[in-house]
């Protein structure tokens, strides 16, 4: 499986289903054979326009185009508005990457609103406390997929549970993000078949480069960076 993510920009938020079909479709036709499709729709926004009725007639347009997973299709914390989407999609629906703690997570966990899980080890409270949070999804059947997509540390944080963590299909990475692939000494990079090397060096397996991190933080030289 080689998955290909869109979505925020004007998806769902052009008040126009035509405009997100549109979208999807171009997308699809353009995805070369064997690639699968995801679509986050962003509801984390702050600005989100868009409610259950919105989120149960696109995972029906989405499903029609044999979309992969429907990512934050509502705001984050309608765990009612999720397990009523997740029982009526008829494909799989994700979200979490905005919830801290596993004390959040067990909500949406225990009621089935989630097929997959994406804490983002950046905001939970690290990697332990994200390897509770998988556990407890792994009691309940539901699949784990970090949200490796804030910073190159959560990244490589994410890549080493995924190598330690069984069954763990993806991780999340967004490609050009100067806070991803512009703080490394060796930036990450997908090799030919779409994959990503998990690094195998101590620790993370990660060096950052203090001057790359300069360009952001006047006191990078306060920071432990080794």
């Amino acid at each position: 499986m080689r998955p290909f993510k869109i979505g925020w920009g004007p998806f769902g938020r052009r008040e126009s289903y035509r405009s997100d079909e549109a979208i999807i479709a171009a997308a699809r036709s353009e995805l070369p054979e064997g690639y699968d499709l995801f679509v986050d729709a962003g509801a984390s926004d702050a600005f989100w326009p868009n409610g259950l009725k919105w989120a149960l007639r696109t995972a029906e347009m989405l499903r029609a185009h044999e979309v992969g997973w429907f990512e934050e299709a509502l705001v984050p914390d309608d765990v009612e508005g999720f397990v009523t989407l997740r029982a009526n999609a008829g494909l799989p629906i994700t979200g979490g990457e905005v919830l801290t703690r596993r004390q959040a997570f067990q909500p949406f966990i225990e009621r089935g609103a989630f097929d997959i899980i994406q804490p983002d080890v950046t905001k939970v409270g690290g990697i332990s406390e994200q390897k509770l949070i998988r556990e407890m999804a792994a009691c309940h059947g539901v699949e784990y997929v970090g949200h490796g997509w804030n910073t190159a540390l959560g990244l490589a944080a994410d890549l080493q549970m995924a190598a330690a963590f069984p069954n763990t299909r993806f991780v999340e990475y967004i490609g050009g993000s100067a806070y991803v692939d512009g703080l490394l000494a060796r930036p990450f990079e997908l090799n030919a078949e779409g994959y990503l090397e998990i690094p195998f060096t101590p620790g993370l397996g990660v060096a950052i480069d203090a001057e790359k991190v300069r360009r952001y933080a006047p006191d990078a030289d306060d920071l432990r960076l080794a």
